[in-house]
C-alpha cells in the first residue's frame, strides 16, 4: 500500500508505485460465457459522447526484451499477417452490424501492436477502407499509426496517409548502443534519422519514445539521450521511466551479464526532476504525464499551466479519460471499455483469425464493475492530463472516498483549483502515477498491490528500492 505522506516536503509519498498505466477500473466480475451478439445488440450507448478505435497488429520483426504486449515475430509478406489481416477486417464488418458500435462518429483512431508497419502498404489500403466503410470519420481529429523504423517505406507512408494517418509515433526508446543492445534494438540510428526524416515529410505530428531509468543509467547517459531526443527535431517526445516488473527476465539476465544494479526509485526520481529542467529548457512543454511538446521558436511555457492546453494525445482521452467516453478495440487481444464493461478479444492469434475466417465468429470475455465510473476523471484525466473541468464529472456519482482523497492532494499542493477546473502543480506532475494509484478505490489499489506483489515474485526480476524515505535506525 502506498502512502501519502502530510507536510510540505517533495517526497509526498512513502514509495513511488512501479507500475505506470493499467486499466480502469480494476475491480468486477467476470460475466458467465457470452457471445458479442449478446453483448452489442443489447448495448446501452446513449450516455457515451466520444469513441476511439483501437487496431491491434500482434506482429514484430524482432523482439524487444522490455515489451511485454501480445506480439509473435512476423515480418512484411507472411501469410500468417495476410490472414490475420482478413480476420481484422471481418470483425470491422461484424461489430459494425451492431448499432451500438456502429452509431458514434469517431474521434481518434490508433494502430498499436506489434508493429503496425509489418504490414504492406495493401494491407494498409484495405484495412483503412474497411473502417471508412463502417465507420462515421466526420468528427476525427487524431489517427495514430505506430511504427519501427527499419519497415517504414515511402510507399507505406504514402498508403497511411491516404486513410486518414495524421501522427506517426515510432520506439526509439535510447541512442545508447549498450541499452540498444540490451533491448534488443536492432534498427541503426542512420535508419532512425532517416525514418524521422520522411515521417516529417508525410505527417502532421511525428513522436517517438525514450525509456529511462535503466539498470546502471547514469545522469550522463540520460543527458546524452534527451538532447539527441531534442535533435531528432519531431514535434513531439514520450520520455518513460522503465517498468521493471513488466519487462522480460532476458533483459534482466542482460543486465547481470553486464554488471549493472538497479537504480532506486529516489534515483529515478532524481532523472524525472532532471528531465523536467532540461527538455523545458529545450524548449518544450509537457503537455500530460510523460508526453512533450515542441514550442514555437522563442516561445515560453505558459505560467498558469503547467500542462500545456494546445496538444495532446487524442486517444488517451478516451482510453483513460472520463465516464462518458470509451474506446472499441479490434484484433486479438484487444480490449474494449464502455460503461461498467471491459471486454477483452481472444487473446490466442491463432484461435483468433481462424473462428473469423471459418466461422464468422470471435470469443470475447467481459468483465462488469459495479456500475459506470463516473469517477474515471478524477481518478485518471487529472493526474495524468494535468487538469480537469469541474462541469465534466457527475460529481453527485463520485464515491465520497474519492472526493476526500482529492481534498487531500488540494492541501499537500500537489492540486490547486479555481471556479471552473482542478489543475496539478509542477511538484503533482512529480507524483502523477501515485495520485492515479491514490485516487483509486481501495478495492482496485488492493488489486494494483496484489498485481505488484505477484510480478515481484516472479524469477530473474530486479528492481530497485521503491521507498522514498528511509526507516530511521533505532539506538
Amino acid at each position: 500500500m502506498v502512502n501519502l505522506i502530510p507536510g510540505k516536503t517533495l517526497l509526498k509519498f512513502d514509495e513511488q508505485f512501479p507500475v505506470y498505466n493499467w486499466l480502469y477500473p480494476m475491480k468486477g466480475q467476470d460475466l458467465d460465457v457470452t457471445s458479442h451478439e449478446k453483448l452489442y445488440s443489447g448495448l446501452d450507448v446513449s450516455g457515451v459522447r466520444g469513441r476511439a478505435l483501437y487496431f491491434h497488429i500482434p506482429f514484430c520483426e524482432t523482439i524487444c526484451t522490455f515489451c511485454t504486449l501480445n506480439r509473435g515475430i512476423g515480418a512484411e509478406g507472411d501469410e500468417a499477417i495476410e490472414l490475420y489481416v482478413r480476420a481484422l477486417i471481418k470483425e470491422i464488418q461484424i461489430k459494425s452490424r451492431y448499432a451500438s458500435v456502429a452509431s458514434l462518429p469517431i474521434t481518434a483512431v490508433f494502430f498499436g501492436g506489434g508493429t503496425p508497419t509489418t504490414l504492406s502498404a495493401d494491407q494498409i489500403r484495405r484495412i483503412g477502407q474497411a473502417i471508412h466503410d463502417h465507420f462515421d470519420l466526420s468528427a476525427l481529429e487524431e489517427f495514430t499509426f505506430e511504427m519501427e523504423v527499419k519497415s517504414i517505406t515511402e510507399e507505406k507512408c504514402v498508403a497511411m496517409r491516404e486513410i486518414g494517418v495524421n501522427k506517426a509515433r515510432f520506439g526509439l526508446q535510447t541512442f545508447d548502443p549498450a541499452y540498444r543492445e540490451l533491448f534488443n534494438i536492432t534498427a541503426t540510428l542512420d535508419q532512425t534519422h532517416a525514418a524521422a526524416e520522411l515521417l516529417r515529410r508525410y505527417f502532421d505530428y511525428t513522436s517517438f519514445d525514450i525509456i529511462y531509468g535503466m539498470h546502471g543509467q547514469t545522469i550522463e547517459r540520460f543527458a546524452r539521450d534527451i538532447q539527441q531526443a531534442v535533435d531528432l527535431g519531431t514535434e513531439t517526445i514520450e520520455f518513460y521511466p522503465i517498468t521493471n516488473l513488466v519487462t522480460q527476465a532476458s533483459l534482466h539476465h542482460g543486465y547481470v551479464k553486464a554488471g549493472l544494479s538497479p537504480l532506486s526509485f529516489m534515483q529515478k526520481m532524481s532523472m524525472t526532476m532532471f528531465l523536467n529542467q532540461y527538455i523545458r529548457s529545450s524548449g518544450f512543454q509537457q503537455h500530460n504525464g510523460h508526453g512533450y511538446l515542441r514550442l514555437p521558436e522563442g516561445e515560453t511555457p505558459d505560467p498558469k499551466h503547467f500542462i500545456s492546453r494546445r496538444y495532446t494525445n487524442v486517444y488517451n482521452k478516451f482510453f483513460w479519460a472520463h465516464h462518458d467516453v470509451d474506446l472499441m478495440g479490434f484484433g486479438n487481444s484487444a480490449v474494449s471499455q464502455t460503461g461498467e464493461y471491459t471486454i477483452m478479444n481472444d487473446e490466442n492469434r491463432a484461435t483468433y483469425t481462424k473462428n473469423l475466417l471459418e466461422n464468422d465468429d470471435f470469443k470475447i470475455n467481459v468483465t462488469v464493475a459495479d456500475g459506470i465510473p463516473y469517477e474515471r476523471g478524477v481518478v485518471l484525466h487529472l493526474p495524468y492530463f494535468g487538469w480537469l473541468a469541474k462541469d465534466s464529472v457527475e460529481w453527485d456519482k463520485v464515491p465520497a472516498e474519492i472526493i476526500h482523497k482529492l481534498g487531500r492532494l488540494i492541501a499537500e499542493g500537489l492540486v490547486v483549483e479555481d471556479s471552473e477546473e482542478y489543475r496539478i502543480t509542477e511538484l503533482g506532475w512529480y507524483w502523477y502515477v501515485n495520485m492515479m494509484y491514490y485516487l483509486s478505490p481501495e478495492t482496485d489499489q488492493r488489486i494494483l498491490d496484489d498485481f505488484v506483489a505477484l510480478k515481484g515474485r516472479l524469477s530473474g526480476i530486479t528492481d530497485g528500492d521503491r521507498r522514498m524515505t528511509l526507516p530511521l535506525s533505532v539506538a
